[in-house]
């Protein structure tokens, strides 16, 4: 196998103009980045997740020219700091690894041996200067010697688990042009940068997780290009090594256990590079393939109807399956374009709407649309595949969570946890989709360094479950299905707080759902009941100002909280979410009902949310929700 099929490419760029303009604007990426490259060992890279503005949330403007000035995307704020100035170096760092992929591309479709050169010196310069760089780790802290370091260090970039995205795109960028490089050039990097970093990465193999996880796939694929026996064994034989990740850490659902759907994909990226590498130089790992082409169809399967992904626990807002189109693209070329994952890519990149964004460690898009896998790899799906397979409910037992599917309603349950790693306190959490419109959705969460991160987004009252006592929930345990159907879910969550059980059954109508929520626990106290709109309240209600009698766990965030006076046991809400009508009837018997704003994500903007309060040892929530179509 051909890391590139330079002819067929050519033929396909000559015949696309939207596949000239994606090399146009490379070119010009490239050629301004490497002809003004300009980097040091003294610079000290950090953490990319403080670059967020600490007003709103919005992520900070890279400048390239100003690596010292930092301005918010959304109020305008300007910042300057070292903190700052370190995650500009970072990005920097970023930039030049992606920028080395496409000069490296330009070489090939154009012959020009200025970008060769760019790519060699590029990379040259990071093996003569790798050691000068201090260990350190994230948040800046430096050490002498690997032992003194431990887990998390790195040299040019703010951890080892970024390292590895850089090593492994400046050697994508080396294979593309593989024969063409100097000789004695691979052996050289064997000996110096990647026998570096190699020393760097294996002590940092030590638990089952998504950075041990990318540091195998870095050390995978430097081994692979080299032809390092050691390299190649340790990947993927250790004892933690990526046989064991794939095996331990992958849910019998196809899922990666930290139950996020962004750290799910974001592992698959490291993953299948290793497999690439390992199908371009014959070695044999079935397995990996084999649990690839599972994690692809589950999370197909996983997605709403209109491939908006459900987002629980820690990642992004707003992601979708087109977020990870260019994922879909490097497995096509691993498991072929007669596979299940290449069909599947086809009705991805054919779906109508926007790609979802991510704003770290961004891959290659041209127009957010076509990938630089896509572009390699996968070239034909658009236009070979263009039936979108619809999927169905389904049930993720051993991911604790489940979708169902009927009538043009959506709606999504996570009702337990596989551990604390990236999740959040949400057991019971549901989000809803209704033909294409989103009732309500989870916010995931912004970078971890703004304080939004932790105080709202990490959050039980910002989700839709019941907060008890003003407290998150504890517990981190599994939970179970007690019926399942393709319109009507019933799941249960033991020892959410300490003797505390939620029950929680929502079924799909004609036009809508209901849900009943149920909560036993062995002492009396205040249940909060939480549902976040993504529109707007039409209903005229008497209502006075309130408050919500508790002052932390993200209760601090709630503005504009009125309480409702009403006079029957239930009460019917209107609701205008993008041009349709929702109403909400809620049984009011012993509850109180308060409306109030809640922060978005990001947070500059905020949501209509109701809560609904009753107090007792056994508590239940009972509401009908329907849409006017």
């Amino acid at each position: 196998m051909k890391y590139l099929d330079i002819e067929s490419l050519d033929t396909y760029i000559e015949g696309s103009e939207r596949y000239r303009s994606f090399l146009a604007e490379a070119r010009t990426d490239a050629d301004r980045y490497f002809s003004s490259f300009d980097d040091s060992p003294s610079r000290i890279s950090r953490w990319a997740h403080h670059y967020f503005c600490k007003k709103e949330g919005g992520r900070l403007i890279y400048n390239p020219e100003s690596p010292e000035s930092h301005v918010c995307s959304i109020c305008g704020t300007e910042y300057s700091s070292d903190l700052l100035n370190g995650v500009w170096y970072t990005i920097y760092r970023n930039e030049g690894a992606v920028n080395a992929w496409k000069s490296a591309l330009i070489y090939r479709t154009s012959r020009e041996k200025k970008f060769l050169d760019y790519l060699i010196s590029y990379v040259s310069w990071y093996d003569e200067h790798y050691l000068d760089f201090r260990l350190h780790k994230k948040e800046g802290e430096e050490f002498d010697t690997l032992e003194e370091a431990g887990w998390g260090c790195s040299r040019i970039m703010p951890q080892s688990l970024n390292e590895s995205i850089f090593i492994i795109r400046i050697i994508n960028a080396l294979e593309m042009v593989r024969e063409d490089l100097p000789e004695g050039f691979i052996e050289g990097l064997e000996k110096g940068l990647f026998a570096h970093v190699f020393e760097l990465f294996r002590p940092q193999v030590n638990e089952i997780h998504n950075i041990p996880t990318w540091l195998n796939s870095g050390i995978a694929v430097m081994g692979l290009f080299t032809g390092n026996k050691e390299m190649i064994d340790f990947a993927f034989n250790g004892k933690l090594g990526l046989k064991a990740q794939l095996e331990k850490g992958v849910t019998a659902d196809g899922f990666w256990y930290e139950g996020s759907i962004h750290y799910n994909f974001f592992l698959l990226e490291g993953v299948v590079n290793a497999l690439l590498f390992a199908e371009l130089k014959g070695y044999s790992f079935p397995e990996g393939k084999e649990i690839l082409a599972k994690m692809l169809e589950s999370a197909y399967g996983y997605a709403f109807d209109n491939h908006q992904f459900p987002n629980p626990n820690d990642g992004w807002p707003d992601l979708n399956l087109k977020t990870y189109s260019y994922v879909y693209s490097g497995a096509v070329k691993v498991l072929g374009e007669e596979s299940r994952a290449a069909r599947l890519l086809g009705a991805i990149l054919n779906q109508r709407g926007e790609r979802g964004t991510i704003p770290l460690s961004k891959p290659i898009y041209f127009d957010n649309d076509v990938s630089m896998e896509e572009l390699l790899f996968a070239r034909e799906i658009r236009d070979r595949y263009r039936d979108i397979p619809g999927s169905g409910s389904s049930n993720f037992p051993s991911s604790n969570c489940s979708i169902i599917k009927k009538n043009g309603m959506n709606l999504f349950i996570k009702y337990g946890h596989n551990g604390p790693s990236h999740a959040h306190p949400d057991k019971m959490e549901i989000e809803v989709l209704y033909k294409d419109i989103c009732l309500s959705r989870d916010l995931s969460n912004s970078g971890y360094g703004n304080p939004f991160c932790n105080e709202w987004h990490r959050v039980s009252a910002s989700h839709n479950t019941v907060v008890i006592g003003g407290e998150n929930h504890t517990g981190l345990g599994t939970g179970e299905i007690l019926a399942s159907e393709a319109d009507r879910l019933k799941v249960r969550a033991d020892e959410v707080y300490k003797g505390v059980t939620y029950t929680r059954e929502v079924r799909i109508l004609e036009y809508g759902f209901t849900d009943v929520f149920e909560i036993e626990q062995d002492e009396d106290n205040v249940c909060d009941y939480f549902f976040h709109v993504e529109g707007t309240l039409k209903s005229q209600l008497e209502m006075k100002s309130a408050e919500t009698g508790f002052s932390s766990n993200g209760y601090q965030h709630l503005k504009d909280v009125k309480k409702v006076e009403y006079g029957s046991e239930s009460l019917t809400l209107l609701w205008d979410v993008k041009g349709t009508v929702f109403g909400s009837t809620i049984d009011m018997e012993n509850k109180e009902l308060f409306i109030m704003k809640s922060p978005d994500n990001p947070v500059v903007n905020y949501r209509t949310s109701m809560m609904l309060r009753q107090r007792g040892k056994s508590v239940n929530f009972k509401l009908s929700w329907s849409a006017n179509s």
